[in-house]
């Protein structure tokens, strides 16, 4: 009953679409079928990317307008979501089983590694207040921004300090996007799963996965997702310990206990779309647009983070937030590297 209600009232607010979004969301839908056919004309780029540089490029000039903001927003939050649920419908149990225990282990040390290494970095090295470490440990650990807001409340952040993590967390993690790709496959002989591994483990946000994994193939795609999903279920316990640790560190009062699961809904459905289609496989018929509209999604994702990305924010983040979000990048894929030789 629980799960049910959640996803009742998650899908209100998705469907719930505010007249003044019409127009911002038309504007990334757009950029998101200008970019998959120009990535027919120069495939090796892709759409994912396309639509991200693109985004960019007209977010902070044509289109900078804030009529367009809250419609690019909702784009940048809710469709992804679809797109992750709706890609359980594409894999099965077996599936799942192929990243064992050892892929399970890879992620969970390679969180608590990162969780800590981010945390002390901006402590002892930057020198950031203990929130902003913490919401940068939660964003590179987990899931980016929705990480970041899982955790703000519940360790009493502000909005400023939640705004800043987020957009170095989102820059970072860009970064990773753009230059995965290419470093993924030399560093790790062209081995889908370990390539999955790296992707799924390091990249920060639930879309970037996704359109950093496809720049790959389509079986990265795969392992990526599922190494992701292992990060994101695992948000409610860091949620707890972060909550648990701000509150006997005196920051914070709010008892994390009395407030209902933050698990995802879009980890439930996904997960459920994954029985549903291990007990009774999917005909092609229904699989072929499952899937379509999974990828599409997520290009719609990466277009209205370009587009969503401004130049401002960059700007305001600071070379200090900048270089310590960049170094815990950095870090990241060294662990994740030094894990995958030692546990994959």
């Amino acid at each position: 009953m629980l799960i049910q209600n959640t996803l009742i009232n998650e899908w209100g607010t998705i469907l719930k679409i505010h007249k003044e979004q019409y127009l911002g969301i038309a504007l990334v839908v757009v950029v998101t079928i200008i970019s998959q056919v120009l990535a027919i004309f120069i495939p090796s780029v892709g759409a994912e990317s396309i639509a991200m540089i693109l985004g960019i490029i007209l977010g902070n000039t044509l289109f900078s307008h804030k009529k367009y903001t809250s419609g690019i927003k909702w784009s940048e939050k809710y469709p992804i979501e679809i797109s992750i649920a709706l890609l359980g419908g594409t894999l099965t149990l077996t599936t799942l089983t192929n990243v064992g225990l050892r892929g399970i282990a890879f992620a969970v040390i390679n969180m608590a590694i990162i969780i800590t290494t981010a945390y002390l970095l901006g402590r002892l090295i930057f020198k950031a207040d203990i929130k902003s470490s913490l919401l940068m440990s939660a964003g590179n650990a987990v899931c980016g921004s929705s990480a970041i807001a899982g955790v703000s409340p519940v360790i009493g952040a502000t909005d400023d300090q939640r705004r800043t993590t987020i957009a170095t967390v989102s820059l970072t993690g860009m970064l990773l996007l753009f230059t995965m790709p290419t470093v993924a496959p030399v560093l790790l002989a062209h081995d889908n799963f370990k390539m999955g591994a790296i992707v799924g483990g390091t990249l920060q946000s639930v879309g970037q996965v996704l359109g950093t994994a496809s720049l790959i193939n389509a079986s990265v795609v795969t392992y990526a997702t599922l190494f992701k999903v292992i990060r994101v279920m695992l948000l409610v316990v860091v949620v707890m310990l972060f909550a648990h640790f701000a509150k006997s560190r005196g920051i914070t009062d709010v008892d994390v206990e009395k407030k209902p699961s933050v698990l995802p809904w879009y980890i439930v459905a996904f997960i459920f779309l994954i029985i549903v289609n291990s007990l009774f496989k999917l005909p092609v018929y229904i699989e072929q647009p499952v899937r379509f509209s999974s990828s599409f999604l997520g290009i719609v994702n990466l277009a209205a983070i370009g587009l969503n990305l401004k130049w401002e924010t960059i700007k305001n983040s600071g070379a200090k937030v900048l270089s310590y979000g960049f170094l815990v990048g950095l870090i990241q894929v060294i662990v994740a590297l030094v894990l995958i030789k030692c546990v994959l």
